[in-house]
């Protein structure tokens, strides 16, 4: 049941994938301050319902709010960004391209089977299946063109190894939505390169943004050995009633 509240947002996509009513949760101080007359929230907790928030680590009240209403912390996200810097420097060790229609099982497939850190892997009231679905669905719908704006794949002869997700966000930057590379070619720098790729391919940007979780070393490793640098971190919890 999709309802309209200024701080609970209904995620349209995501619903639809779990087949149950999912709403993003907007903690701020007027809410937090009206907490025990908010029959909005404490209704949907009372229905078949999946609740999320993202909150910054300072925000104490809004921590404690959340915890008070049932939500358990998943994860901490961390937010990296770095200028633009084009470089023609790649390992050689794949092909890169944008990606084609053709792609699509491919990349679907590889989000499958790819993904281990993600905040609904995270959460042990998703079974490993249900988050693996959710990924595969979440790529699934650039070739729908529901998500994302454009997409670079990384080729071993007509294998597809690794796949970047791309947003163009505001004020010129380059957002990272999604990205993985198969088990097989990992720590060989075939990510380095598809963001480089990006660098230098998607024109018109000042600077990259990727958020990546805390639980997630390879990734931070990742991130920091490429130049980028932590601007934010946000808490994620998450609220289940089936």
């Amino acid at each position: 049941m999709a309802g309209k509240h200024k701080n609970l947002i209904y995620d349209q996509w995501l619903a639809r994938t779990l087949k149950r009513d999912v709403y993003k949760l907007v903690v701020d101080d007027d809410l937090v301050k009206r907490a025990r007359n908010y029959d909005r929230l404490k209704e949907l907790q009372d229905r078949s319902v999946f609740i999320y928030s993202k909150v910054s680590p300072e925000a104490l009240s809004a921590v404690k709010f959340l915890e008070e209403q049932g939500f358990n912390l998943i994860d901490t996200n961390i937010v990296f960004e770095k200028p633009i810097a084009p470089s023609e420097n790649c390992t050689a060790n794949c092909d890169l391209r944008f990606t084609i229609p053709e792609d699509q099982n491919q990349v679907v497939e590889l989000a499958r089977r790819s993904f281990v850190y993600s905040r609904f892997h995270l959460d042990s009231a998703f079974p490993r299946e249900v988050a693996d679905m959710i990924k595969a669905e979440w790529v699934g719908s650039y070739f729908t063109g529901n998500r994302g704006d454009t997409m670079v794949v990384a080729l071993a002869g007509d294998f597809i190894i690794g796949f970047l997700l791309l947003i163009y966000g505001e004020d010129g930057t380059l957002v990272i939505d999604l990205i993985a590379v198969d088990e097989k070619y990992r720590r060989k720098g075939v990510a380095e390169d598809m963001i480089a790729f990006a660098e230098s391919q998607c024109h018109g940007f000042t600077q990259i943004r990727v958020g990546t979780q805390l639980a997630n070393a390879p990734s931070l490793r990742l991130y920091e050995g490429m130049r980028f640098k932590i601007t934010a971190a946000q808490y994620t919890f998450h609220y289940h009633h089936v």
